[in-house]
């Protein structure tokens, strides 16, 4: 794996490409995952330096056909109408073709992306803009351990795929039931568990941290990467963290998304 720093990617203009990507497959890979092929100029040349980086996708305002693309450091044109934007990790980079692969979790029509998500067909066309790095190797770890809820699970696989061979890799990932979970293919040495919600709500489930708890982690160093709902990833963090006694350098905790009962002062960054 690139040894790709955080220092590098802050040196990236951001965002650092923009544009308008057309559709070109889609695909249900189960009940509640949508795997969505972009294609076009808007995506060629991106940088591919580690797994799971991130695409901002950007629907267009109400009534207008294409959306306004920011500016560098994220700004918009005086008069930029409000606009829908989610970011997503990109599940698989072809630099030849070119394309991006996104998988998108499906739950309903409430929310804008998941609407779009469950109706889009090729041809159809959005707004761009990215990638930005959303994981960073730590060369010093023996170990990798990887969690999350089915938000998590694109940047998962990508990451497993990804690691060198012979890594020690552990991945603890929360699904709703057995027909969410995906086939995976990791090139490093990896123990997947996977977590069965079976009608417990999302975000509210507490199967994935009592797994944690339960675990026997190697010995050594690790390299930790948690994200899903905010509440649950914060408690994840914290028995990692403070029950464990990981070095909380080497970890990334990400809040994904917020249940509508998680109180405001939970950040989304964890």
């Amino acid at each position: 794996m690139a040894a790709a720093t955080a220092t590098a990617a802050d040196a990236r203009p951001f965002p650092l490409h923009t544009g308008i990507a057309t559709v070109t497959a889609v695909e249900r890979i189960t009940p509640k995952m949508a795997r969505i092929t972009l294609g076009g100029d808007a995506v060629a040349g991106f940088p591919d330096e580690q797994p799971g980086e991130i695409l901002t996708l950007i629907w267009p305002a109400a009534g207008a056909t294409e959306p306004v693309m920011p500016l560098e450091g994220w700004r918009y044109p005086p008069g930029t109408p409000e606009q829908h934007a989610r970011n997503y990790t990109i599940r698989r980079y072809d630099r030849q073709a070119p394309s991006v692969t996104i998988d998108l979790v499906l739950h309903g029509d409430d929310a804008p992306a998941s609407r779009w998500g469950g109706r889009v067909r090729p041809g159809d066309t959005i707004g761009v803009a990215g990638p930005r790095v959303h994981f960073f190797d730590d060369p010093e770890a023996d170990y990798t351990l990887l969690a999350g809820d089915e938000t998590a699970l694109p940047s998962i696989a990508a990451t497993l795929e990804r690691l060198p061979a012979g890594h020690r890799a552990l991945a603890y990932i929360e699904v709703a039931d057995a027909r969410e979970r995906q086939p995976l293919a990791p090139r490093c040495a990896a123990e997947v568990v996977w977590i069965h919600r079976d009608g417990a709500p999302a975000g509210r489930c507490p199967k994935l941290l009592d797994a944690l708890r339960a675990a026997t982690l190697p010995p050594g160093r690790a390299k930790v990467w948690v994200a899903g709902e905010s509440l649950a990833v914060r408690g994840l963090r914290e028995h990692l963290r403070d029950e464990r006694g990981l070095t909380f350098g080497p970890m990334q905790a990400i809040g994904y998304w917020k249940h509508r009962q998680t109180p405001d002062d939970v950040d989304l960054d964890g």
